[in-house]
Parts: structure tokens; C-alpha cells; sequence
């Protein structure tokens, strides 16, 4: 494990029960000036035991412990999720606990440039995600609800606006210039739209816009 080396480090904890993947990655975090401590744990007690204390800023996990990364940050609203997907979740059928991330990254994609871009936009508030990933969590999303048994929320024309941004996969600074606003009011207006739709993430905004029928799958 390494130190801190910048009180701003990021302290990332890898719940990865493949020991191989699980140490390829801790090497690969190792080398990123970004990342202060890198912890790797191989079962839920002993990410438990990691996170208990509130100070991980990124828990890094593969699909198969999505569900388990759910759980273990609802009550850790600082402490973003990293979801790590193969080629076949990627474009299969595969995406249990894809909402309780804040990110996804392609595992034979994997390179240290695009892990530590993917950890910055994260704590920017942004949300890495592959294009192939987007659609696919989109085509997965469901079909809209039967009209009337969900009250739809009620959004603003410029919050339905960056919605249907969201829903491109833009990100933050993306959506200011689609806009022409600032990155902050940017900021600001997708922070409203997880609000309203109840949302921990910008994945789960788009998910819940769909089954409402407020904007469109296809």
C-alpha cells in the first residue's frame, strides 16, 4: 500500500475478489500521482472494515460486487464507485448494481492515463463511461411505465435540457458548452435534476427519466 503523498490524494479502496485483477490494479494506482493510499480487499468484512470510517474517496469494483458497493456506500455520500466491466458486460446483459456507480471503465481497455482521468472526472462530479456502456445501460433501462401509475418530476425546460444531455453521456464541462453556461451553473443544474428524480447518480437520473417516460431509450 502506498502513503499519502499530498493531503489532497485520493484514498481508493479496491474490492476485487480476483486476486490477479485485484493486484493488477493496485500497481496500475500505485503509479498515479492522483491516488494517496490504495487498499485491496478481496472480501465484503474486510471492505466493511475499510470503509467504516468514511475517509475512502473512490471503492473501485467489478460488476459481481456492484450490488455489495450499493450497500456499502449509501450511507458514504463522499465516496465514489468505480465499476469495472469486461468486454461481454459491456454489450451483454450483465449490469447488476450499474446504478450505484459513478463511473465505468472497460477492464482490457484499462490503462493507467484513462484510470486516473476516469478518478478526476469523478470527483468533479462528472461520469466516465464508455459510449458502448452508455447505450447499452440505456437499451437496458426498461420500457416506460404504464401512464399515470408514476407521477412523472417536474423539471424546469432547462433541466430537462441538461436531462437530455445526461442521457448523451456529456459531461459536466460538456453540458456548459452545449448550454453556454458555466461549468458551475452546469454543476448546478444536473445536481437539481438527481435531486428531483431522487437519484444518487447521474447512471440512476437517466434510468429513472426513462421508466418514467420523460425521455426516450432509443
Amino acid at each position: 500500500m502506498t502513503e499519502n503523498i499530498a493531503t489532497d490524494c485520493l484514498n481508493v479502496v479496491i474490492y476485487v475478489d480476483n486476486v490477479v485483477v485485484g493486484r493488477g490494479l493496485e500497481a496500475v494506482l500505485d503509479l498515479l500521482p492522483s491516488v494517496g493510499t490504495v487498499r485491496h480487499c478481496t472480501t465484503r468484512r474486510s471492505v466493511e472494515a475499510a470503509v467504516a470510517g468514511g475517509g475512502v474517496d473512490v471503492l473501485v469494483v467489478t460488476r459481481a460486487e456492484g450490488a455489495a458497493a450499493s450497500e456499502l456506500t449509501a450511507a458514504l455520500p463522499r465516496t465514489k464507485v468505480l465499476m469495472l466491466l469486461d468486454e461481454l458486460e459491456a454489450s451483454g446483459s450483465s449490469f447488476g448494481g450499474a446504478s450505484a456507480a459513478d463511473g465505468f471503465l472497460i477492464q482490457q481497455d484499462l490503462t493507467a492515463p484513462d484510470l486516473g482521468e476516469a478518478l478526476s472526472r469523478m470527483m468533479l462530479g462528472e461520469m466516465p463511461m464508455p459510449a458502448r456502456v452508455g447505450r447499452e445501460l440505456l437499451a437496458r433501462a426498461g420500457s416506460p411505465v404504464p401512464s399515470g401509475s408514476v407521477r412523472p418530476a417536474v423539471l424546469t425546460p432547462r433541466e430537462n435540457e441538461t436531462l437530455a444531455l445526461l442521457a448523451e453521456g456529456l459531461s459536466n464541462k460538456q453540458i456548459a458548452r452545449r448550454l453556454s453556461i458555466s461549468d458551475h451553473g452546469a454543476k448546478r443544474l444536473v445536481t437539481s435534476v438527481m435531486l428531483k428524480l431522487g437519484a444518487p447518480n447521474r447512471t440512476a437520473a437517466v434510468v429513472i427519466a426513462i421508466r418514467q417516460g420523460m425521455i426516450s431509450a432509443a
